[in-house]
């Protein structure tokens, strides 16, 4: 199912008839072609992300006991398990990286990934620790640290410190000696002898972002050291060798990251990465006795669990044992040398076209890091999508000698990796780096009128003052933002035209203008506004505002194709600003026709709010907008709403029924609002916790009661922007629809009441100009317009205020609107 219109997705009906084999095949075929191929001519190498294709002796011994469907379950490293079959194979596989590990003992099972093996690690240090009478236990590591760290603390409730590391991107033992002082310090000001804090150490071999190891072993022994000495505090400690694991062996055999230490208590692989297995297979391993720390039972199963997820792929065990034993130390050794080689060649290669650039290989690991010269260190967008290209800030050593962040990319020459593949790249890289900025287009004649003043003249670049009322009142970008240039048609998608992409107007020399226009006749002094006030319907948005009152805008042709709201916005937001007086919207469309009006209260991100159409009413509880720039100039938006409660009129006097309620979350549960940065993909991003549609005759008159319209769908619950958590009570009487906010565990409620001919009253009061020809438009129509709007939404601002927990919306006075 494609995403809703409205934003959001929901669930499919599961398929009744199977497709046949011809259609499942071509549907399989196309989703397939849509993944790039490890060694296509025309596919981009992956070189910023740790991932390469799979060997063929992995997806052999895969495909030779897929079939069998063999369930690893449990694990299979003690002695007397692991007799046969794939779990013979896992015992084998996992005792010989153990013994790459320098672990003369160990125990271990295939995981997920390395996510889960440090999900493994730090619930079998928080349990080892308890045991031993810790009182509360610590995660502690470096502020590099991958985020599975973070997550895997998140998920066993244990509170994480993070120690910064300095240019040398490494944790250094001194800086972990510190922070267990700190945390000793702690137990000894409670003044409680049974306060006692345990602290599982998380360290790195092979950073995501630099491929470096920290002196693991340097910590290990303080570690030791404070055991035997009795000066603690009692430690654990977790190596993340995801990306450094599988490789150092075989390139530095030297690097004391593993087991060698005493002091290591577990350590988990990624194969899946640099191993050349496919996904999804990571190896958790510890030293003997530890598990026990994790073992569940399972007496309906028969057996003792001592893993995250129970059951586990045995094809997967038999992937893994075919390279252990297939490559073998003489075939991984040939295999990363050569990617230290291509890292190499790739250094090179970005120095020649970047002479300027920082290039800095890992010692022993395939990941070269770069700082490029020019644009503080920034990749042209088309180079690092196609790339797979992430830069982070990393502090740095200036000549000047102070430590400032600074940029820098990640490469990873892994095994798929050619010359040819560098080759191309470096191209790509000489090609966008000396490309011009796009001219801007050519400034069409302005149409002449004798109503504009003169445009005054301003600083370049500041914001207008008199346009600060309406970023204090709105969550639009288009204040601040821009599409760039070239990147502005919807219907040159997906070619030119980005969902996610803008740019900051000043950046781009785009900057909103503004110009006194007079007054309104009432001694409120007028603007007008736009990015170009040469080109005043050319550049997404023109605007007349009344500061600290009200505003009109005109949306260009582009962004009328892509508004969820119509092609112009008349909004009421002052100069009262308080919950009990809503910001109201008029919403028009192209052919200057009232679309909705829209009372908003709360504040300009979170609010409840009522929308008003012709044909229903939406009531959206607890609506949270929020603007996310995910990188560089990367803008990505989101609603999140509690509760929607749909209304649909029909032309007639049916009673009101609910047509469809989906729940999407539980709202009684505290969740986090809005997705991360990187989860963003499209425009708009919606989520709900429920949504109910109900559907009732604009003539209906019979009083019809929560309780009855509910009777068969249970309570509602939201989480309101006013009032937090309520249950949510519509009724119909008398032609009214009312919408009952009760609080959940309080005493306050929150009633709003809207005529179901509101809408209708309000498209024959709220009348515009037609505005789908913008380009055809002059200051002054708009100018007019707005100062006919004002006084009617003013009225709709004042009915709608909160008294004494009561919403009257009514369309005030019976104006005649503008013609």
């Amino acid at each position: 199912m494609p995403d809703l219109e409205d934003g959001s997705t929901e669930t499919d009906p599961f398929p009744s008839l199977p497709l046949d084999a011809g259609a499942l095949r071509d549907i399989l075929d196309a989703r397939l072609a849509e993944i790039p191929d490890w060694h296509g001519d025309d596919e981009p190498v992956r070189l910023g992300f740790a991932m390469t294709a799979p060997h063929p002796l992995a997806l052999l011994g895969h495909e030779q006991f897929v079939a069998r469907n063999a369930n690893n379950v449990g694990v299979h490293t003690r002695f007397g398990d692991g007799v046969r079959g794939t779990r013979r194979l896992e015992r084998e596989a996992v005792l010989a990286l153990g013994g790459l590990l320098h672990a003369d003992s160990v125990d271990g099972y295939l995981t997920g990934g390395a996510n889960e093996g440090t999900l493994a690690g730090l619930r079998i240090g928080r349990n080892a620790l308890r045991a031993g009478g810790a009182t509360r236990v610590v995660v502690l590591t470096s502020d590099l640290a991958h985020h599975s760290v973070a997550k895997a603390a998140e998920i066993l409730d244990l509170r994480i410190v993070t120690c910064p590391v300095g240019p040398s991107w490494v944790w250094d033992a001194e800086s972990v000696a510190s922070a267990l002082d700190e945390l000793a310090a702690q137990d000894t000001a409670a003044g409680d002898g049974n306060h006692r804090t345990g602290v599982i150490v998380v360290t790195t071999a092979g950073y995501y972002n630099t491929g470096l190891v920290d002196p693991i072993d340097e910590i290990a022994a303080l570690l030791g050291r404070r055991v035997a000495d009795g000066t603690g505090p009692a430690s654990f400690h977790h190596v993340d060798a995801a990306h450094g694991g599988m490789i150092l062996p075989f390139t530095a055999p030297a690097t004391p990251f593993d087991f060698r230490n005493p002091h290591v208590h577990s350590v988990v692989l990624d194969p899946h990465k640099s191993g050349l297995m496919p996904y999804s297979c990571g190896v958790f391993l510890c030293r003997k006795g530890l598990l026990g720390h994790g073992a569940v039972a399972a007496p309906m199963s028969g057996f003792i669990d001592e893993t995250i997820t129970g059951s586990r792929s045995g094809a997967m065990a038999a992937a893994l044992w075919s390279l252990v034993f297939g490559v073998a130390a003489e075939g991984y050794r040939k295999t990363f040398r050569r990617c230290l080689e291509l890292r190499d060649e790739l250094a090179e290669a970005i120095r020649a076209v970047d002479p300027d650039a920082l290039t800095k290989p890992s010692p022993g690991n395939t990941v070269l890091v770069v700082g490029f010269s020019a644009d503080d260190g920034k990749l042209p967008r088309e180079l690092t999508e196609r790339y797979r290209l992430v830069g982070n800030r990393l502090p740095w050593r200036a000549e000047d000698g102070r430590v400032v962040d600074r940029l820098f990319h990640h490469f990873y020459a892994m095994p798929h990796m050619t010359s040819a593949h560098i080759e191309g790249f470096a191209g790509h890289l000489a090609t966008t780096l000396s490309r011009p900025i796009p001219a801007a287009p050519a400034v069409q004649p302005r149409r002449a009128t004798d109503e504009e003043p003169p445009r005054p003249v301003g600083e370049p670049g500041a914001a207008p003052a008199e346009l600060r009322s309406l970023r204090s009142s709105s969550a639009c970008l288009r204040h601040l933002v821009v599409h760039p240039p070239q990147r502005r048609d919807p219907d040159d998608y997906p070619h030119a035209y980005s969902f996610h992409t803008f740019q900051s107007r000043a950046e781009l020399g785009e900057q909103v203008q503004s110009r006194p226009w007079g007054d309104d006749g009432a001694g409120n002094d007028l603007h007008i506004y736009a990015p170009d006030l040469d080109r005043p319907f050319a550049n997404e948005l023109f605007g007349v505002v009344s500061p600290e009152q009200w505003s009109l805008e005109v949306l260009d042709r582009h962004q009328q194709k892509l508004s969820l709201v119509g092609a112009a916005h008349f909004a009421h937001f002052g100069p009262a600003r308080t919950p009990d007086v809503p910001v109201v919207l008029a919403n028009f469309h192209a052919d200057g026709s009232f679309r909705s009006a829209e009372y908003k209260y709360g504040d300009r991100w979170h609010n409840d709010e009522i929308q008003v159409f012709a044909t229903g009413t939406v009531v959206k509880i607890g609506k949270d907008a929020r603007s996310v720039r995910r990188q560089g100039d990367d803008y990505s938006f989101s609603l999140d709403t509690s509760l929607e409660l749909r209304i649909t009129l029909r032309d007639d006097a049916e009673p009101p029924r609910i047509v469809r309620i989906a729940r999407h979350a539980d709202p009684a549960l505290p969740r986090r609002r809005h997705l991360l940065r990187g989860q963003y993909r499209r425009f708009p991003n919606r989520f709900f916790d429920t949504v109910v549609e109900l559907s009732v005759g604009v003539h209906h008159r019979s009083a019809v009661p929560a309780k009855l319209l509910l009777e068969n769908t249970g309570p509602l619950l939201a989480r309101s922007a006013e009032l937090g958590l309520v249950r949510v009570d519509p009724s119909l009487a008398d032609g009214v629809l009312r919408v009952d906010l009760v609080e959940v565990g309080g005493a306050r409620t929150l009633t709003t009441e809207i005529p179901l001919a509101l809408g209708a009253r309000l498209g024959v009061l709220l009348r515009g100009i037609p505005v789908g020809e913008p380009e055809r438009l002059v200051p002054a129509d708009v100018v007019a317009w707005a100062e006919r709007l004002g006084p009617l939404v003013a009225r709709l601002r004042e009915a709608g205020a909160t008294r004494d927990g009561l919403r009257l919306l009514t369309a005030g006075d019976p104006v005649v609107g503008p013609t």
